[in-house]
């Protein structure tokens, strides 16, 4: 597709794709940067662009990936941060702590024992379980935001937590 046509294709569906945007996003700020972002984007692809195609559909699926990768982004960034608050809850019914300093020590290092288990998973594993305990999604969102069946979901929260009690006993933390 030439530049042109390119210019005409978003002219034609800049108002149904930036509503699509706001649609995606819930409010207009965010909106704004994914329209200009999916336009970007349709400028770095214009030779994949076919104008016999659906080319309006294209745009709207490249919004689409962009707005994952964000969400992506963003749950990756705020589950680093919460994954201290993950631990710390998971932690609580590990061992009846007191504030004797032995205590905070081996509750520390059980906390960094979490942390280690879960880097040990595998990617999948690793997102159904930040979605579930620092997200606090049912399984069922969980399942349409990666596109997979409950099933899997189910499946690979209880396999993550198994692999986690594993790893945790052979580093001989006691969790039973």
């Amino acid at each position: 597709m030439t530049a042109d046509e390119l210019i005409n294709l978003i002219t034609e569906c800049e108002k149904h794709v930036y509503s699509f945007c706001c649609n995606l996003t819930g409010n207009r700020i965010e909106a704004d940067d994914l329209y200009q972002d999916t336009i970007l984007k349709a400028v770095e692809l214009r030779h994949r662009l076919d104008s016999s195609g659906n080319p309006k559909s294209y745009l709207m699926g490249i919004s689409v990936k962009i707005w994952q990768n964000q969400k992506k982004k963003y749950a990756i960034r705020n589950n680093i941060i919460q994954m201290e608050e993950l631990n710390e809850n998971l932690m609580q019914g590990v061992y009846s702590f007191s504030n004797e300093p032995e205590s905070e020590i081996i509750r520390k290092e059980t906390i960094n024992a979490v942390r280690e288990g879960i880097k040990q998973l595998p990617e999948k594993m690793q997102t159904v379980l930040y979605m579930y305990y620092t997200a606090e999604m049912p399984v069922e969102e969980i399942a349409k935001a990666l596109h997979i069946p409950k099933g899997t979901v189910k499946s690979r929260l209880h396999k993550g937590r198994k692999l986690i009690k594993e790893f945790l006993e052979v580093q001989d933390y006691g969790i039973s």
